[in-house]
């Protein structure tokens, strides 16, 4: 255990959280987290993103459990304390006045969703698909209760959140979002602003986000499966820039932090051609797009740090120094169990710059202790070796003292998934391996309930 006294935090999506005495997954669980990392000598929480997710296909009520296909705005439902009291007329008004901006789309798109019994807005009449004006006014009064009731949710979930912030600001606790750089198909976001997404008119998509298979693809091809923007035509990067604030500004009023997911995109994304299988890397719109967004979000206290993992990533990492974003560092790509080759880029621990956020792993790989199973034993005394550790076949006890390293790190902050913590083996997602039926990513909860973890970590 550690002696020093730094910026540590969780990793654990809401949707994990398990309390004895509040619903699973809730906010008012999430205020009995903060209880514990207040109580555990934590200063940050990250979770992942906490809006709505699309529909599972075919089904009009069953969301998909992936926050990476999510609608990119509002708050889950599900996340809402069967204590919250509704807002009052007050509350409620100054709840519409400050977030008229977003509401008024997403609403209606809800209510339109209920109606058809899809959110796959591809399939709803044309002229609602086209957004014809006065279309929408027609649908608006027709759904009027609909859109009023949904209004009245978020309403109700935004002060149920507010509580969860108030309590964490209380105890000194910073809470660390997300921003997916891309957003699912069927998200009211990409309804409002078609024409920034490479969508054809019936609504299919020949190329998708994602992977190309290469040699430096550690996961292999990956199909995400999310509409590309349409960086290559010049004259739409200002309104893409101003819908990615867009997103910003709805975060500033709930995060202290928020993860820039995938940025290096902005420079070179994956196009995942459906047709014909012909993947490609393609420019993204660079330097001058991610500085406005670094820009708009000082001016709205909100502060950024960048996914910076994978290949080709030298113009992000340039971009990011000189603007002194920090970036990531993740423990667990320190040896390449398939290539046989350490990476010195993350095994050297004391080396880590201190503009970065220091990671175990994530929600994307498995544990620590998942990891460690991976290796031979010879390949756990070489990783030992490197670390200045006493090589060891106790798994845990070499799992606790490179948890241990890496909060001693000269990183800024360091941040371990709950299962690291508790050192399991639970993985929360392994990419490219959604099913349709019987899928386990997403899905993990807490093996340990809030009120029963243990306080003397750091």
């Amino acid at each position: 255990m550690t002696s020093k006294i730094k910026n540590v935090g969780t990793v654990l999506p809401m949707t994990a959280l398990i309390s004895k005495t509040a619903e699973t997954g809730t906010f008012r669980a999430g205020r009995k987290f903060i209880t514990w990392l207040a109580k555990s000598k934590q200063n940050a929480w990250q979770f992942l993103p906490l809006h709505e997710t699309q529909l599972e296909p075919g089904s009009a009520t069953q969301h998909q459990p992936s926050p990476y296909k999510g609608y990119g705005i509002g708050l889950d439902p599900r996340y809402l304390s069967s204590d919250s009291p509704e807002a009052s007329d007050e509350q409620l008004a100054q709840f519409v006045l400050e977030n008229d901006y977003w509401l008024g789309n997403y609403a209606l798109f809800c209510a339109l969703r209920d109606h058809f019994g899809t959110d796959n807005w591809s399939l709803w009449p044309t002229e609602i698909r086209a957004r014809n004006p006065d279309s929408l006014k027609k649908w608006r009064e027709k759904l009027s209760p609909k859109i009023q009731l949904q209004t009245n949710t978020q309403c109700q979930l935004h002060l149920d959140y507010h509580k969860l912030r108030t309590k964490a600001h209380e105890s000194n606790i910073s809470l660390i979002g997300d921003m997916p750089f891309y957003l699912g198909l069927n998200s009211p976001l990409v309804w409002q602003y078609q024409h920034l997404f490479e969508i054809e008119l019936d609504g299919n998509l020949k190329r998708v986000s994602g992977v190309p298979l290469g040699p430096k693809s550690h996961f292999g091809r990956q199909v995400w499966g999310h509409p590309l923007y349409r960086w290559q035509e010049p004259n739409l990067v200002p309104e893409l820039s101003s819908l990615f604030k867009f997103r910003l500004q709805y975060l500033a009023s709930q995060l202290d932090w928020v993860r820039l997911d995938h940025a290096k995109a902005l420079f070179s994304y994956g196009a995942i051609n459906l047709v014909d299988n012909t993947d490609q890397y393609l420019t993204g719109p660079g330097t001058k797009f991610i500085e406005e967004l670094i820009d708009f979000t000082r001016e709205n206290d909100l502060k950024l740090y960048a996914e910076d993992t994978g290949d080709k990533l030298r113009k992000l990492s340039s971009c990011l120094r000189s603007n002194h974003i920090p970036g990531i560092k993740i423990f667990r790509f320190a040896y390449n169990e398939k290539s046989k080759k350490f990476s010195n880029k993350y095994l050297d621990i004391s080396q880590y710059p201190a503009n970065t956020f220091a990671h175990t792993t994530t929600h994307d790989t498995e544990t620590l202790m998942g990891y460690l199973q991976l290796l031979s034993s010879y390949e756990i005394k070489v990783l030992a070796t490197r670390l200045d550790l006493q090589p060891t076949t106790d798994l845990s006890s070499l799992a606790e003292s490179i948890r241990d390293k890496i909060i001693d790190s000269p990183s800024i902050m360091t941040l371990i998934p709950l299962q690291d913590w508790l050192l399991t083996t639970d993985r929360i997602n392994i990419p490219g391996t959604e099913k349709s039926i019987n899928d386990t990513n997403w899905q993990y909860q807490m093996s340990v309930a809030i009120e029963d973890l243990p306080a003397n970590l750091i």
